[in-house]
């Protein structure tokens, strides 16, 4: 282990860790989430298939935002007709370098069926939960920079058994960039415990001047291996320090890692953004949402509500504090 920035252990939660194996030129990243998962499954008491989905879906945006080098926001979203028809995940980066600076930002959310996931069977959901809980439809990954950039958006379908399998289908899509992904999510001592999350990506480019992969590659094909036996309980475990992680994973590589970004579970909903939502309807539709003398509205990411008198909206010269 190698260049660690800035010296540590690194037996902390809530992190993306990247890192570099030397002989082989491989990029990776190591996600490790303790509160920034909770914070997202949590407040929702997501039955335990749908919440243990949508961590793995905020753990591949975690580690896929740092492939694309930017500063702006990554999102993955599936569509789809089964018992949880839609699944958000949003990554937005660290706005500068500076290590002091507010951390990355992940939300996520589930719309689902209760019913119908309470009805899924055991032994097919633990096989297949894309089908089961997803069934036919697509994920869209969507890179937006910000301040003018231009935004990209990309579209594959849920063909394969878990949503690992059909993020590779998306990467094998590329013949200049080529990816790999382990990820877990659970519960570690019980259904009362928070959630945890833990992930592994690794990617190859093209040597320089070469404009495509290099299929036949046995240091790719040994680090596959490598990541697909990890050992989950080192992955879940925040006591056992980061770089030992990555020198279990990799034991016989040099592995070089840098600076790793904090994440935190953040949601972008405010009383003010809410205010401005209801100020674009018309008066007569912000009555007909009246309840109990207010109005509610509760954010889908992080279930924060907010109320509003008519009044409160009505009243011209509000300032942004309220």
């Amino acid at each position: 282990m190698s260049d660690l920035a800035p010296p540590t252990d690194l037996a902390t939660d809530d992190l993306v860790l990247p890192f570099h194996i030397e002989a082989a030129d491989v990029d990776g990243r190591l996600v490790t989430l303790g509160n920034g998962v909770d914070g997202i499954l949590a407040p929702h008491k997501y039955p335990d298939p749908v919440a243990k989905i949508l961590g793995e879906l905020a753990v591949v945006s975690a580690a896929t935002a740092g492939a694309f080098k930017f500063r702006g926001t990554l999102s993955l979203q599936t569509s789809s007709d089964g018992p949880v028809p839609l699944l958000i995940a949003e990554y937005r980066a660290q706005e500068t370098e500076d290590p002091n600076g507010a951390a990355a930002a992940l939300r996520g959310y589930a719309r689902f069926d209760a019913d119908k996931v309470a009805a899924l069977d055991a032994s097919d959901l633990a096989q297949s939960p894309v089908s089961q809980l997803l069934g036919k439809g697509h994920l869209a990954i969507t890179l937006d920079p910000g301040a003018g950039g231009e935004r990209y958006q990309g579209v594959t379908a849920l063909d394969g058994s878990t949503l690992v399998d059909c993020v590779h289908a998306y990467f094998r899509q590329s013949e200049q960039f080529d990816a790999a992904l382990r990820v877990d999510v659970s519960r570690p001592g019980g259904a009362s415990q928070p959630w945890r999350a833990s992930g592994v990506m690794i990617q190859r480019l093209p040597k320089p001047g070469a404009p495509y992969l290099e299929r036949d590659n046995d240091a790719w094909s040994r680090a596959l291996a490598l990541v697909g036996s990890m050992d989950q309980a080192d992955l879940l475990n925040p006591a056992v320090p980061r770089t030992t992680v990555l020198e279990r994973l990799f034991p016989e590589d040099d592995i070089r890692a840098y600076r790793p970004v904090q994440v935190e579970s953040r949601c972008r909903c405010s009383r003010h953004r809410v205010d401005a939502v209801l100020q674009s309807f018309p008066p007569q539709d912000r009555a007909d949402m009246v309840v109990d003398g207010q109005i509610t509205v509760t954010c889908e990411f992080c279930n924060r509500s907010y109320g509003f008198s008519l009044d409160e909206l009505d009243r011209p010269n509000r300032g942004e504090s309220e």
